[in-house]
């Protein structure tokens, strides 16, 4: 058993990534911050073991704090969890993790991508968390593709294409709501 998972961890690695990739193509199609944020969880676990197969310990450490991160901020509604203290402390947590884990210089990636993304997911404007996570996805593509998580370089090219169709979706809509005004306003009476 432990020869076949040595044999092939690379492409457990791989396929651990990509169910985290599909995940989060899905993740970002959603209005609710709440449900974007548990739906990251649950991908975060997913990149744990991926980074874990890879042996890549800065990539387990912010994957985690990104998991603990998330379900606090699921819970920023509620007063308690409302702190400005806290993405502050997040951003504190991720650069101890990047320090213990440190692998080589690429390891500064993950840290960007970690607080880009501490202050993306503290976000209530969905429309901002979405752009705020565009410098993320150019941080982890790099220290994806120079550590060989081919999952994790797929991923972050279909985060960035998600989130333009979001905009793109959404400008759309927003067109299309001010033209119906503004056809209006013109019409003789």
């Amino acid at each position: 058993m432990l020869s076949f998972f040595t044999a092939h961890s690379f492409v457990i690695a791989q396929a651990l990534g990509f169910c985290a990739m599909f995940t989060v193509m899905l993740t970002y199609q959603f209005k609710k911050q709440r449900t974007i944020l548990l739906l990251l969880v649950f991908c975060s676990l997913l990149w744990c073991c991926h980074f874990a197969v890879l042996g890549k310990p800065t990539g387990v450490a912010l994957n985690a704090v990104n998991l603990i991160r998330c379900v606090v901020y699921s819970f920023k509604s509620e007063t308690r969890w409302n702190s400005k203290w806290i993405p502050i402390a997040f951003i504190a947590v991720s650069v101890v993790s990047t320090a213990l884990t440190w692998e080589n210089g690429w390891s500064i990636l993950p840290l960007i991508g970690g607080v880009f993304t501490t202050c993306a997911n503290w976000q209530s404007d969905t429309k901002r968390l979405k752009l705020l996570t565009l410098p993320v996805s150019a941080s982890w593509f790099t220290y994806n593709l120079v550590n060989h998580s081919y999952a994790g370089v797929a991923n972050e090219t279909i985060v960035v294409c998600s989130i333009i169709v979001y905009l793109l979706r959404t400008r759309k809509r927003q067109k299309e709501k001010g033209g119906e005004s503004s056809c209006q306003e013109n019409i003789p009476v």
